[in-house]
């Protein structure tokens, strides 16, 4: 039996005191519960304890839920954040999701709602808090040199048996989970440490998830470019930053050193045993339409569905966020530049899909320059 010294530390964030107190009557018998009538008083034991998970309302007088929010990822960027409100927008959901909330609910829940919440919140901290580790006792790049050794790139066995952990019991799909959960952890750790690319794989997630959601491909298929969404860019690990984010052209040499991301990304990913089909998206995401991409070479209807996908998705995002070398373009801009490229870098068709999704996301409920809007669940 747990000591309640090993159970997990819940802060509970709500200015009504009837919400407040059930829900630290619902968690207390399994968690260590603290609570906060405001941003301020949370703020404050949040300095003084170290917490697992936040259950944060939005409306609060004074300091807001986002407000609160935005200050709890500066002082303890490690914990999980699930929102629970009865004054949820889309906007507030859409700005909850850029600080990274594990998850959000609207008033009233049920118990066994927030209950399997929770208990996700924690595995994915601590999943995190493990991958984090791993990242840090790795290597840096720029330190030792233009790439890491071959040999330095591999993952833990602990990272290969949170995969697995539950496949055996509960079958395949819970793997395919598992790997989505890892393959979000993993994107979130290596992002962490570099503000230009924070969130990035996030949202080329999201723009892959409805360009398939309009192919109306089937769930295997869709849940396989999500993963390898988030991973696109794992081997940038092995490659110096300097070469990553350098201002200005890069030479010949620096580009070759670049290129080689795309092969260390699969033999980081070859010990996890992920389908074929997500190494290929991962592989071909930087191929073009008319065959002069890397690293093969294919062309058109050669490069698998959903690298050609994804390609799009990573497209649109670089373009529009702001890097070292370049300041970001206008929504309008990077679509202009999707159908100059489309035919030579891009599927047509596909960017043709896309450019219908990002239209009708403006007339619906973004009618604004800069497109931002993750998914919260998949």
């Amino acid at each position: 039996m747990e000591t309640r010294a090993n159970l997990a530390n819940i802060l509970v964030v709500d200015d009504e005191i009837g919400p407040r107190e059930s829900l630290r009557m619902i968690l207390k018998p399994h968690y260590n519960i603290f609570t906060a009538e405001n941003g301020n008083t949370a703020i404050q034991i949040l300095q003084q304890n170290e917490m697992d998970v936040v259950t944060l309302d939005l409306k609060m007088p004074g300091m807001s839920g986002i407000e609160t929010l935005k200050e709890i990822r500066l002082i303890a960027p490690d914990v999980m954040v699930i929102i629970i409100t009865g004054y949820g927008t889309l906007k507030s959901a859409i700005e909850a999701i850029r600080y990274g909330v594990f998850d959000y609910i609207a008033k009233p829940f049920n118990v066994p709602e927030i209950m399997c919440i929770i208990d996700k919140s924690i595995q994915r901290r601590n999943l995190n808090l493990k991958v984090k580790e791993m990242l840090n006792q790795r290597p840096d790049a720029s330190v030792m040199g233009d790439t890491l050794p071959d040999s330095t790139l591999s993952l833990p066995s602990e990272v290969k048996g949170f995969i697995d952990m539950n496949a055996a019991t509960e079958g395949s799909s819970s793997e395919n989970q598992n790997c989505l959960e890892f393959s979000k952890v993993l994107a979130f750790t290596l992002e962490e440490k570099d503000p230009y690319t924070s969130g990035h794989s996030e949202r080329v997630c999201y723009y892959s998830d409805i360009i398939s959601k309009r192919l109306s491909l089937n769930p295997k298929d869709s849940n396989e470019i999500r993963i390898a969404s988030y991973l696109h860019d794992i081997g940038k690990i092995g490659i110096s930053n300097r070469f990553i984010n350098k201002k200005g052209t890069l030479s010949s040499t620096e580009w070759a050193i670049i290129k080689q991301h795309t092969r260390k990304s699969i033999e980081l990913l070859l010990p996890l045993n992920l389908s074929p089909a997500i190494l290929s998206y991962i592989q071909h995401h930087h191929e073009r339409f008319d065959g002069t991409g890397y690293p093969d070479g294919l062309l058109e209807d050669q490069i698998p569905l959903g690298a050609r996908i994804i390609a799009i998705a990573d497209a649109y995002d670089s373009m529009t966020s702001d890097r070292p070398y370049r300041k970001p373009l206008s929504n309008g801009e990077a679509k202009n530049e999707l159908v100059k490229y489309a035919g030579k870098q891009f599927d047509p068709q596909l960017v043709t899909i896309f450019l219908d999704i990002l239209q009708e996301m403006e007339e619906v409920f973004m009618v604004r320059d800069h497109v931002r809007t993750p998914s919260i669940s998949y």
